[in-house]
């Protein structure tokens, strides 16, 4: 009796290395995610402002849902303009940075059903965290604008920001 191992230790051994195999899984379909989703890369001032007039030129003359001052602090939200008749729903959220001290430029896209299943959506602006709650935006809002221009933030030290929806 002293060889043969009980029922339960293999039931328990098992559910150790599903739970592991389910972990490694996870954190490998996340690293895929974030790598598919965020591209880094180093740019001159010149170029990266060819690409921020290139982003924001379907957004002519549209102002912005979230306005911030000069040093990236929330001003106001304008949750009121008029949504478009024919807008479509978006279904991916782009963000498009730009730091001219490292000269680096990043670009995130998010998917529309990744802020529909998070509950609460926050930003972080210049390390200040804002909750979508507190710009008096939700995802319904963003989705009622359709492709929308979000936030075009641009710094006095050549930082700039551009969010979007297409």
């Amino acid at each position: 009796m002293a060889g043969k191992i009980k029922t339960w230790i293999w039931v328990v051994v098992s559910v150790v290395v599903i739970c592991i195999l389910g972990a490694v899984a996870v954190a490998g379909m996340g690293y895929y995610f974030f790598t598919k989703h965020i591209d880094t890369r180093v740019t001159s001032s010149a170029s990266a402002s060819v690409e921020f007039e290139q982003a924001t030129a379907q957004f002519t003359g549209q102002k912005p849902l979230i306005e911030l001052d000069e040093r990236g602090r929330f001003l106001r939200a304008n949750p009121d303009r008029p949504g478009r008749a024919d807008a479509r729903r978006p279904d991916q959220l782009y963000v498009l940075a730009f730091d001219p001290d490292d000269e680096r430029i990043v670009k995130v896209t998010i998917p529309f059903w990744l802020l529909r299943l998070k509950a609460r959506g926050t930003i972080d602006f210049n390390g200040g965290q804002l909750e979508l709650e507190d710009l008096k935006l939700t995802v319904e809002d963003l989705e009622r604008f359709g492709p929308t221009l979000i936030v075009d933030h641009k710094s006095s030290g050549g930082e700039r920001v551009l969010v979007w929806s297409q």
